[in-house]
């Protein structure tokens, strides 16, 4: 069973580093992640993006039944760290495979099994408690209820309690020690196994070693003492090893249980569900997409940046914008002063389909359209990175890649393409970048400071394909209102009122 890739893991756009980059990936994961293997979980999901609608709406469902409902998270949270320790136990416990398994794999075997019991046992108590909608958890309950019902179960815990009985009968040992002449114990010698504990005057001793694992979950070692001791201790039980081991194996192949499959799954889950509840709580608006192939147009209403969220920004303060791709409209030439908001706009859009595509909420009051099955992205990149090529050198690759690959379900976003060379040449690029762009249907949002670029608008509309819209973030009064107009690019009025801002004009710098 998979809760993510139900249908298959074939079919997917796995990210690119640049573009996971330029969407602030790590920062959302960080805002959904806490610990490390919360966030290498969440990034391995990440980089890869479902095309399948059918997908994308399974897992819509999956986050809408769990963000619905608090408590099941709360109570599933609590039951997930015991399939940790489970896990553990899988992991690292020989019975399965030894041809003559010990009495130590054998007790270990058993805490497994008891553990497993305690897990189903109470995952399907938890999911009569709060029945799901979604198809994903249904099956996961259905799943539990076949467990639950079949003679195995119970037959395990009545084999895992004869079992307990009679490991629990041996209470101590009486040991002999012998001593080196620097009192350093030389030999051990067990004299008798003894059904009461002995009572001690010194500090009990950690009788096994214990191995810290990645996800922190405590495993044991066998000591080579301990080794001798359970050989010898076999004897002493009231039934016979053999017999034990003998219908222990039964259950070998039913332990090879769908939980720990799916456990990474769901703890991904409940993560992205606690965003949603931080989300709601600080007051941010939230939705679940309308994802339908048959559909020609993406449309967000009220979109923002979720970064804006990480900034502790009060949600009143947001300023939200509506954008939308529609068969006439495809391309968006966005300009507008510095600081006024063009990236986190471009970004916005970014993210949101993204986590649309992903099959999770998004940052918005709807949104509603068909699947994006490629997001690609062009944005300034770092002094550091381009000393071989060279940013235009950079550009030119990067521009390339996008435009062999990119179609009319691929979203573009590019931010300041072609700011590293004259404002002829980057015209004249951008310019047959648009017109490529266009040829191909693609959805784009071209952020740039070539104000002519969308001045000519009307010109490149006479090419073949959908229209090209020039959009700006809007200013009033010298300030920057963050929303975004259909309009063409006023550069003298920004220059103008960013010289006020900083008093860098003429006359101010006169005086």
């Amino acid at each position: 069973m998979n809760l993510l890739f139900p249908y298959g893991k074939d079919n997917v756009w796995e990210l690119d580093s640049d573009t996971y980059q330029h969407l602030a990936l790590n920062e959302i994961v960080d805002m959904i992640a806490l610990t490390k293997e919360e966030k290498d979980i969440t990034k391995k999901i990440f980089t890869k993006m479902p095309l399948d609608t059918k997908t994308i709406n399974y897992r819509l469902d999956i986050i809408r039944d769990l963000i619905s409902c608090r408590e099941f998270c709360d109570e599933l949270k609590t039951i997930l760290v015991k399939i940790d320790v489970l896990n553990e136990y899988n992991m690292h416990n020989h019975f399965h495979i030894e041809k003559r398994p010990s009495l130590w794999d054998l007790i270990d075997f058993m805490t497994e099994m008891d553990i497993y019991v305690e897990v189903v046992e109470a995952l399907n108590s938890l999911f009569t408690k709060y029945p799901m909608e979604s198809e994903g958890l249904r099956e996961i309950a259905n799943l539990l209820k076949e467990v639950i019902n079949t003679d195995q179960i119970s037959e395990l815990k009545e084999v895992v309690k004869n079992l307990k009985a009679d490991t629990t009968t041996v209470k101590s040992v009486t040991l002999a020690v012998n001593l080196t002449p620097e009192l350093f114990p030389e030999e051990v010698q067990v004299l008798s196994y003894n059904k009461v504990p002995f009572k001690s005057k010194y500090v009990k001793d950690v009788w096994a070693l214990s191995i810290q694992s990645a996800s922190r979950v405590s495993y044991r070692v066998q000591t080579p003492f301990m080794k001798g001791v359970c050989d010898d201790l076999e004897k002493h039980l009231g039934r016979s090893l053999h017999e034990y081991k003998s219908e222990l194996k039964k259950y070998v192949n039913f332990k090879g249980y769908f939980l720990l499959d799916i456990c990474n799954d769901l703890k991904y889950y409940l993560l992205c569900a606690r965003c949603a509840h931080h989300l709601i709580d600080s007051g941010y608006e939230i939705c679940y997409p309308k994802i339908d192939s048959t559909l020609n147009h993406i449309e967000i209403k009220d979109v923002y940046n979720i970064r804006l969220a990480n900034k502790k920004i009060d949600a009143k303060d947001i300023v939200k914008n509506d954008f939308s791709f529609t068969p006439s409209e495809r391309i968006f030439i966005l300009t507008g002063p510095n600081r006024g908001g063009k990236t986190i706009l471009t970004q916005s859009v970014g993210i949101n389909a993204f986590l649309a595509s992903q099959g999770l909420f998004v940052c918005a009051k709807s949104y509603e359209g068909f699947n994006f099955t490629k997001i690609l992205t062009h944005f300034p990149a770092d002094e550091n990175e381009t000393l071989d090529l060279g940013r235009l050198g950079e550009e030119a690759i990067r521009v390339q890649k996008i435009a062999e690959v990119a179609d009319d379900k691929t979203l573009v976003l590019l931010n300041e393409t072609y700011s590293s060379t004259s404002a002829v040449d980057g015209l004249y690029l951008a310019r047959d970048l648009v017109h490529v762009l266009k040829d191909n249907n693609v959805p784009t949002i071209f952020n740039t400071h070539i104000h002519e670029l969308a001045r000519g608008v009307s010109d490149m509309n006479k090419w073949d394909g959908a229209d090209i819209v020039s959009i700006t973030m809007e200013m009033v009064n010298n300030e920057n209102t963050y929303r975004v107009l259909r309009k063409e690019p006023d550069s003298s009025s920004f220059a103008h009122n960013i010289a006020l801002k900083y008093g860098v004009t003429y006359e101010q710098m006169k005086k």
